[in-house]
């Protein structure tokens, strides 16, 4: 069982949903990524989640294979 005491509720969910896969793509560092959940048959296999801020409220999809240097909306999780 995860130890929920501390833990901020994005922190709570980090650690209980987990990702599909693990990627080194910018986003994937991000607050607003919304990753595609492991055993979730929904999306292609090249997407790694979908951005929250970006597009709202049609979410953009974020694909491992996307090069992405820098974004407007990016904000380190923590």
């Amino acid at each position: 069982m995860i130890e929920a005491k501390g833990l901020t509720p994005r922190q709570f969910l980090d650690k209980v949903l987990e990702p599909e896969k693990e990627s080194d793509h910018i986003c994937w560092q991000c607050e607003f990524l919304k990753p595609v959940i492991k055993g979730s048959s929904f999306p292609p296999a090249d997407i790694i989640g979908w951005c929250m801020k970006i597009h709202w409220p049609y979410y953009w999809c974020v694909a491992d294979f996307n090069v992405v240097k820098k974004c407007y909306v990016f904000k380190q999780k923590g």
